[in-house]
């Protein structure tokens, strides 16, 4: 008992660590993509954090897999660097007797990994569609923000302010560039406010301003017109929110069942065997883990590395098969995971017969 908590605990710890560095690595690559979409204008600074956090909702259940599997394959393979597993082996022990532990530890979080694939994400995928719609149909002017130059992209349209007052819905000192073809103008208020007419649309009224729009959209010439106002209308394009169909990945797992389309199925494929590899993977790490302690260091780690990530390659693939009808759904689900434990077989039993897996420079290197 006492040896089997060191164990999980050492699992454990080294399951938290390669977890935490994993998620820092995807959510530092989601914001570099999401802060290249704000500085564009085509997404809202304050969307970016929503938007990583659904976003890492869905990448959970591999990354807990990843995690698991590394956690037990770098515990093993310290434990033979270190010659626990000599001393495990002369008490009359067999490798065998490591399964009963990996469970132990690989069970419950593959359980959670299920979980999450199976009924958190498709309900962070429908967040991160529902939430992008209110984000592209929102009024553009909402996004202004004081001190700041910022372009409306359906109006052609670069808006200045210099204050804003919440309360009464009043923004102060406003600068409008207009770029559209047919009038180009320029146009400085002292102050202006948002209206909503009876039909929906929604207007800026900009009030004790100037206007200066050139005649002719010709470079060529320079005709201009001067006007000062007293109030002034811009209309602004707003969109409604609209409930667009659904993808297949935002859509719950019964419903893709009940859809029964080669796209549905797909995706249902991916979220059943990432939990269910975790399990012929955390089989596998055991076997594979082995490490020469006279040697710095083992061609079983690259291998086992490897194997993980086309492991993780050939899911996608498969699932892409899948929803091109390529493999049918059990043809798929039977043939991938009967594979992948025959494997799980092959090198247990090459390990139990003291087989190592060697590179071909390390055969020819041998005696």
């Amino acid at each position: 008992m006492i040896f089997r908590r060191s164990l999980l605990r050492e699992f454990s710890s080294n399951a938290a660590y390669i977890f935490i560095v994993l998620v820092a690595i995807l959510i530092t690559q989601f914001l570099v993509r999401l802060i290249g979409a704000a500085s564009t204008g085509a997404l809202p600074t304050e969307g970016l954090l929503p938007l990583v956090g659904l976003r890492l909702l869905t990448q959970l259940p591999p990354l807990i897999v990843i995690s698991m599997f590394l956690a037990v394959l770098l515990t093993l393979s310290r434990s033979w660097r270190d010659s626990e597993m000599a001393i495990w082996m002369s008490s009359g022990q067999s490798l065998s007797q490591w399964i009963r532990p990996v469970l132990m530890f690989a069970v419950p979080l593959l359980l959670v990994a299920a979980v999450l694939s199976i009924a958190l994400s498709p309900w962070a995928e429908r967040r991160t569609a529902e939430y992008r719609r209110i984000l592209d149909a929102r009024d553009d002017l909402s996004a202004l923000a004081p001190g700041l130059f910022q372009e409306l992209r359906r109006t052609k349209q670069v808006f200045f302010i210099e204050s804003s007052d919440l309360i009464k819905g009043v923004i102060k000192n406003v600068f409008v560039f207009s770029d559209t073809n047919d009038d180009p103008s320029i146009i400085r208020a002292e102050q202006g406010f948002v209206i909503t007419d009876e039909r929906g649309d929604r207007y800026v009224i900009l009030e004790n301003g100037k206007r200066v729009r050139r005649l002719s959209a010709d470079t060529q010439t320079s005709e201009y017109e001067f006007a000062q106002f007293e109030r002034y209308g811009l209309r602004m394009n707003s969109n409604e929110v609209r409930d667009g169909p659904l993808e297949e990945r935002a859509t719950d797992t019964l419903a893709l069942i009940d859809k029964g389309t080669p796209s549905a199925f797909g995706w249902l494929f991916y979220r059943l065997s990432v939990p269910l590899s975790g399990l012929s993977l955390a089989l596998l790490a055991i076997p594979l883990a082995y490490v020469n302690p006279r040697l710095g260091r083992s061609g079983n780690l690259i291998m086992a590395i490897l194997l993980l990530m086309s492991t993780l390659q050939i899911i996608n693939i498969m699932q892409a098969q899948v929803s091109n009808e390529a493999i049918p759904f059990v043809v798929a689900m039977v043939g991938f995971h009967g594979l992948l434990g025959a494997l799980v077989f092959i090198v247990f039993y090459r390990r139990l017969q003291g087989i190592t897996f060697r590179w071909p420079w390390q055969r020819s290197a041998a005696p």
